[in-house]
């Protein structure tokens, strides 16, 4: 004979003293709420969730770089470079899991490449150009080569 599931009723008791808490104490309630983060539903895509910066600057008299990373699923590490309108921009990203894949986009915020793994463009115009890169599933190491001419 199959017992029933067993219920919990001490969660919705710490509900209600939440509840009567913040009804008796606002200020600290307000307080904490602003410490403990939310497990409200992320406004940006989840592969957004978890990002760092970095610049890219190249060696003096040299047109390219490369950088070796790694990103965990869920976060993008963000790559910056100055460019000029008219510059053609060559990224090429290589992973031993084959996963990690990048996106260009101008210093408007506007998407020049996405989800690539090689890309070669003239760039639209001159400013600080972002290149992100995430993975396609699970995390990645890579190695992100990025050239002007």
């Amino acid at each position: 004979m199959k017992k029933p599931a067993k219920t919990f009723k001490h969660s919705l008791n710490i509900l209600i003293i939440g509840l009567s808490a913040s009804a008796i104490f606002p200020a600290s309630v307000k307080a904490i709420s602003s410490i403990v983060p939310t497990a409200a539903i992320p406004e940006k895509p989840a592969i957004l969730m978890a990002q760092r910066q970095q610049e890219i600057q190249f060696k003096r008299g040299a047109s390219s770089a490369e950088v070796k990373g790694a990103v965990a699923r869920g976060e993008v590490m963000i790559y910056l470079i100055n460019a000029k309108q008219g510059q053609t921009m060559n990224v090429e990203i290589q992973s031993v899991e084959g996963n990690a894949a990048f996106k260009v986009v101008d210093p408007n915020t506007n998407a020049v490449a996405e989800g690539e793994k090689s890309w070669s463009g003239e760039l639209p115009q001159t400013g600080k150009y972002q290149i992100v890169v995430g993975t396609e599933r699970g995390g990645a190491s890579y190695t992100l080569s990025v050239s002007i001419d």
